[in-house]
């Protein structure tokens, strides 16, 4: 496995709506490893790879969750808007770097000290309104740096390896499956037309996927993501049966809590064919019906007249929780089953 690659995908920045710099790194690392990289005018990537009769679109997204300026007090201290799904309790003593256009910014997220809380505030979750960036800087310097309102900021985080083939980093979710595409690309040698498409707002409302489903107009699409381990304590495993190191997850449907309304029912063929891949490739699958989110198939399956559509997931711990916990073994078998994807004849 390459970690250096993983490394730099996971330590990347690139918001939603601000992608710059981990497309940068796709475009760089897929040259000369497919037959051409596009970039369309909503910042979604594609990678050709390919020829038939048949066109596979296989997505993952590049963005992640993080915050946004929303207010610059006279002493410099930030206010900000999150971006995509970051839960309030996360936040709280995070390091940050603040991307201003002259110059990027360490800061820290803080709030009042708990010395001077009320007995009634210290009971209660900080939520983020209540917190602030603190970079050191002055109003003037920070104008003066190009941080103004709608900069961007990530967390700081790097990626460290844990025992036993896992894995933490920030951004897992989903630069674990912009890393098995790229790799699937560098090895397979495609049956179909292969466009793989590395899209952008993914975590605000699968926007890049539905923008450029339009354009690829596929036979059949793939999504790549991250879903959620349940595998360790206070969470039971009727909740979230999916396991680290058991191998990636065939999504059979997703979508909200109380109706999985707003996401995904697979197809079925879809399901069956890529069931019926993995075991003649001997790779172990998980399968799952997942209540509290989507991803990237729900946009691909509604475009145009419709497109037959499946997800293949890779078991993260603590998502969205700028630490995420994947397993080596499940990205490995995830690149294999990438691979037999795009060598194999599709269904249709």
């Amino acid at each position: 496995m390459e970690m250096d690659l993983l490394r730099k995908v996971s330590e990347a920045p690139g918001i939603s709506g601000f992608e710059y710099g981990i497309a940068e790194i796709i475009k760089r690392e897929l040259e000369g490893c497919v037959d051409k990289i596009e970039e369309d005018a909503f910042g979604n990537l594609y990678a050709h790879k390919g020829k038939g009769s048949k066109t596979i679109m296989i997505t993952a997204h590049i963005d992640e969750i993080g915050l946004i300026v929303k207010h610059i007090d006279e002493k410099g201290f930030i206010r900000f808007a999150k971006v995509g799904g970051v839960p309030d309790h996360v936040l709280l003593g995070q390091r940050v770097q603040v991307h201003g256009r002259n110059k990027r910014l360490s800061g820290t997220i803080g709030c009042k000290a708990i010395h001077v809380m009320k007995e009634d505030e210290r009971k209660q979750l900080v939520t983020y309104d209540k917190m602030f960036v603190d970079t050191g800087a002055t109003k003037d310097q920070l104008v003066k740096y190009g941080v103004r309102v709608g900069t961007p900021i990530t967390v700081e985080r790097g990626v460290t390896e844990l025992e036993n083939g896992l894995i933490v980093g920030r951004a897992m979710d989903d630069r674990a499956g912009c890393y098995m595409l790229m790799e699937a690309l560098k090895k397979a040698n495609p049956v179909n037309r292969i466009v793989a498409v590395f899209t952008v707002q993914e975590e605000v409302g699968l926007r890049g996927a539905t923008v450029s489903s339009f354009l690829v107009r596929p036979d059949l699409g793939v999504a790549i993501d991250t879903t959620i381990a349940g595998d360790h304590p206070e969470i039971g495993e009727s909740e979230a049966p999916v396991k680290l190191g058991a191998g990636p997850v065939l999504v059979v449907a997703d979508g909200r809590r109380d109706s999985l309304g707003g996401g995904l029912i697979a197809n079925p063929m879809v399901v069956s064919w890529l069931t019926d891949l993995a075991e003649r490739l001997n790779i172990r699958c998980q399968f799952e019906v997942l209540e509290g989110g989507t991803t990237d198939a729900t946009a691909i399956q509604l475009s145009r007249e419709g497109v037959p559509s499946g997800c293949i997931a890779i078991p993260a711990r603590y998502v969205h929780s700028f630490s995420e916990v994947v397993s080596k073994s499940d990205i490995e078998s995830g690149v294999r089953l990438l691979s037999g994807i795009m060598e194999n004849p599709v269904p249709i």
